[in-house]
């Protein structure tokens, strides 16, 4: 498993503030799921406190996993051997950790995918249009995010390693 081969490699205080990000990542995902696959044309005002629980988990994940890729000092080839319990099998997880990246990307283009839809409809945006807006971009913040965040704590020549 990936995150479980290279946590023992990142600082505490990055594990726990990159958990809470996930954690309201979790959030964020069901409440944009439930503002999308439960209303009509119109929110009622359950839903838009289930819409705005949705926003601020949203912003709150971005903070809390940025805050966590902030604080992970880079890793040195020789730091990181030296951190290492046992041979690290790094080409590997270096390519994992740009499926982040890629996923990121990914996840960037249905956000636009969905914002430009929302802006051509006759009414304007939907709860529906915004709601899956909010999906799309939460999903690219957290694995923009966490490809930051594991991709510190590679050696240096593993993660310019060329593409298979």
């Amino acid at each position: 498993m990936l995150f479980g081969d290279l946590a023992p490699l990142l600082r505490p205080l990055s594990r726990r503030l990159a958990t809470a990000g996930w954690c309201f990542t979790a959030a964020g995902l069901a409440a944009g799921l439930a503002v999308a696959l439960g209303t009509g044309v119109s929110l009622p005002p359950g839903m838009q406190l289930v819409q705005a629980a949705g926003i601020v988990a949203t912003a709150a994940s971005a903070l809390l996993i940025g805050l966590g890729a902030v604080c992970q000092p880079t890793a040195g080839a020789e730091e990181a051997a030296a951190d290492a319990p046992e041979p690290w099998a790094y080409p590997a997880a270096a390519s994992q950790v740009r499926s982040f990246l890629l996923g990121a990307i990914v996840l960037l283009l249905g956000l636009l995918g969905f914002a430009t839809a929302g802006l051509f409809l006759p009414s304007g945006p939907s709860p529906q249009s915004l709601a899956f807006t909010q999906i799309f971009l939460q999903g690219s913040v957290s694995c923009g995010l966490t490809f930051v965040l594991l991709n510190k704590v590679l050696p240096q020549a593993d993660r310019e390693a060329p593409l298979p």
